[in-house]
């Protein structure tokens, strides 16, 4: 159940040490036995009080405002306690988030050492190869220079003969001219002119051919085509092993991105995490104030020399802290009389109460169907917001001193098994938890999908421990046996407001929640984030959870828890349940054979049914 661990944690009563002792004591109008049980844990101002009503007042004076005010004091200590055990969490989840910092930073410290070892032997490999290949390019090139300088020396020679040749034969050509000139009809000498020519021309044309063969590069042209193909092959070598060591590096880049969002995730965690040990902090210590103020007022109180001037004391303090001393009184019918009844709520909850816009009423789950509960009873809903953690703190008293405390809690509440400074109803909804991610993410189908992804969950133990049981592990459960699914990492979230984006932007994968903190946002009409986020249809537990509303465990809530009892049966059958219901969850859901947790105060064990 939603924080049904945490809460167990933080308002357990058995948290209370002996300390304690005297108060319960003084609460039973044991004035000798909280003497004898407080010793120096008694306030000096106190003690001397408790010793002047055994002797001047007498030790049964007033019992009943003894006794409420000593109780209303117990219960703020108990408030105050339950806050230092917030903090006590707070603090381990900072411990712990600090450790997952420091990890990742030595992973990421590790990257970044073999990221320069890779880009170091990258530099020197590509140093050494451009070195081989400029070598290989010079030897080359020189050798095809010195092969085409000797072909062209070759060439010139043979060109020098062909041009003696003409030369001859230009002679040759004069001669015959004037042979001709001289011979007329005698022109035997010809004979001998035209033999020479033709050995001539048969030398010019051997010449020729071996010009011809001598000019001719293409072996030349061969030898630098290879020379070419070489090359490249040696620059595609080259530029693979880049290739590699690029990707080498991208691959760590990519990584220590992971990182880095991770350290940023907790960052964000751990900010949330000081900011609630603050605030929870803060509300221990008011509470603390608020018991020290009302212990000085009633040793003041018994100071008083005359009995009626102590009865009148105590008066003021119980009009102070709006208690009412009337024996046989009954919250319900204070209810009907004032035409109000007070409900603490969580006013944060997307889809289970919370405000559109800051002007706007709550509405959600809880807040319609704490609304329908004060319409059935005939009075106003007058809701009393304070964060879920301490609302059913406001049953045992106000928010300040002075302000009354609240009727009932209805917030998000699990029926919580040994804590028994509230009494719970039966179950006025069921829900399943659910697995939601980015919509048309068709990677994550289940939780077996998440291996290598982050998840988010609302910081609660019982939602850890579901996680748990399925398989998953993280940092914190490393080790544990049983793991068959290994998260990058978990988130636990404890601010609401910002889970759903957290979703939405891609700072987690997926988000393991109950039902109606997530349907609406992800299927309203008018959620901001319609068709972004989506949420997977099966149950991740074995069984449906359920959400209780919550009075204090006094016997003057009895017949108020009865007939919020009597509501829940009522209203589950009725048409305005359903479309409540559908609107914030989808449909209806319900357990026939539900059952409350060993160890849960309910109507047949509250305080005073002996």
């Amino acid at each position: 159940m939603f924080a049904l661990s945490r809460l167990a944690t933080l308002q357990r009563s058995d948290s209370m040490d002996t300390g304690q002792d005297w108060l319960r004591a003084l609460e039973a109008d044991d004035i000798a036995g909280a003497l004898e049980l407080g010793g120096d844990a008694i306030p000096e101002q106190v003690r001397a009080a408790l010793l002047a009503a055994t002797g001047e007042h007498g030790e049964r004076a007033t019992p009943r405002h003894t006794h409420q005010i000593s109780a209303r004091a117990e219960a703020l200590v108990a408030h105050a306690e339950q806050g230092l055990d917030v903090v006590d969490t707070t603090l381990g989840e900072i411990a712990a988030r600090s450790g997952e910092q420091t990890e990742f930073l030595g992973r990421t410290r590790e990257q970044l050492k073999e990221s320069d070892r890779n880009a170091e032997a990258l530099r020197t490999d590509m140093e050494q190869e451009l070195a081989r290949t400029h070598q290989f390019f010079t030897e080359q090139f020189a050798a095809l220079a010195n092969r085409i300088e000797q072909q062209s020396r070759g060439s010139k020679e043979f060109i020098k003969t062909i041009d003696g040749i003409s030369r001859t034969v230009q002679l040759l050509s004069l001669n015959a001219a004037i042979e001709a000139a001289h011979a007329g009809e005698h022109g035997s000498g010809f004979a001998v002119v035209a033999n020479e020519i033709r050995d001539l021309a048969l030398r010019t044309q051997e010449s020729a051919q071996q010009a011809a063969e001598q000019i001719d590069l293409t072996t030349v042209s061969e030898a630098l085509e290879q020379v070419l193909a070489d090359a490249e092959a040696r620059l595609q070598t080259l530029s693979g092993r880049v290739t590699d060591s690029l990707g080498t590096a991208h691959r760590l880049l990519e990584a220590m991105n992971g990182h880095v969002d991770e350290i940023q995730s907790n960052n964000r965690i751990i900010a949330e995490t000081v900011q609630l040990a603050g605030d929870t902090s803060l509300h221990a210590r008011t509470r603390s104030e608020w018991s020290r103020a009302t212990l000085c007022d009633l040793a003041a109180a018994h100071r008083s020399d005359t009995t009626d001037h102590l009865n009148e004391a105590l008066t003021a303090i119980l009009t102070t802290e709006q208690l009412v001393p009337t024996p046989g009184w009954q919250r319900l019918d204070a209810i009907r009389a004032r035409g109000a009844v007070r409900i603490a709520i969580e006013p944060a909850f997307q889809g289970v109460s919370f405000r559109k816009a800051a002007d706007q009423p709550l509405q959600g789950l809880d807040a319609e169907i704490a609304m329908a509960f004060a319409r059935w009873l005939g009075v106003e809903c007058e809701f009393v917001e304070h964060p879920w953690a301490l609302c059913t703190q406001l049953l045992e008293a106000g928010r300040t001193r002075g302000e009354p405390e609240a009727d009932v809690a209805w917030s998000a509440l699990p029926p919580v098994a040994g804590y028994d400074r509230a009494a719970f109803s039966e179950p006025y909804t069921f829900l399943p938890y659910v697995l939601a991610r980015r919509t048309g993410d068709d990677r994550i189908q289940s939780l077996d999908d998440l291996h290598g992804r982050v998840l988010g969950v609302i910081n609660d133990p019982a939602a850890l421990e579901v996680m748990e049981a399925r398989g998953l592990r993280w940092q914190a459960n490393r080790n544990t046996p049983g793991g068959r699914i290994e998260l990058a990492n978990l988130l636990a979230y404890n601010d609401q407001s910002v889970i759903h984006d957290a979703l939405a932007e891609g700072i987690v994968d997926a988000f393991a929640v109950d039902l109606p903190i997530f349907h609406w946002s992800c299927y309203g009409n008018d959620s901001p984030l319609q068709g972004r986020i989506e949420i997977l249809p099966d149950n991740l537990d074995d069984s449906l959870w359920y959400y209780s509303a919550a009075v204090a465990n006094q016997p003057e809530n009895v017949t108020l828890l009865d007939t919020i009892n009597t509501f829940v049966r009522e209203f589950r059958g009725t048409e305005d349940y359903r479309r409540i219901v559908t609107r914030w969850m989808g449909r209806v859901y319900d357990d026939p054979h539900w059952r409350y947790p060993d160890g849960v105060v309910t109507r047949g064990n509250m305080a005073g049914q002996n």
